[in-house]
Formats: C-alpha cells, sequence, structure tokens
C-alpha cells in the first residue's frame, strides 16, 4: 500500500473535529514550501551582509573560542 492510500485510509478513520487539524497542518505545509516573496533576501544572503562588516577572520575566532575548551 502506498503512502499516499494509507494517510487517506488513517484520515478516513479520524473524527469530524480532528479533520481540520489535519487540513490546517496540510495548508502549513503548503506554505512552507512556497518560494519567499520577492524583495525579502534568502538568509544567507543576510548572513553574508552582516558577515562582510566584521573585521578579522571568523573560523581563526572560532578555532580560539574551541580552544579554550579544550
Amino acid at each position: 500500500m502506498q503512502v499516499k492510500e494509507k494517510l487517506i485510509k488513517e484520515i478516513q478513520d479520524l473524527p469530524p473535529e480532528d479533520l481540520m487539524n489535519v487540513y490546517e497542518m496540510v495548508l502549513d505545509l503548503k506554505r512552507q514550501k512556497t518560494v519567499p516573496p520577492i524583495g525579502k533576501k534568502r538568509a544567507y544572503l543576510e548572513v553574508q551582509e552582516v558577515l562582510k562588516k566584521c573585521t578579522g577572520s571568523l573560523s581563526k575566532d572560532i578555532g580560539m573560542i574551541r580552544e579554550d575548551r579544550l
């Protein structure tokens, strides 16, 4: 039995009050998959912009912090 068929069978066994919760979860999943709106930067681009302003070497700083823990 395929996943979709199993899911449909499980949904059919749910009480009506739980169906709305499942429906909302499906809508949330679909929203998460959508492309971010135009003009909104992706997170990695924002991080790159912030790191451009930093002086020195981030990798050296991380190495020094790790040495302190050893």
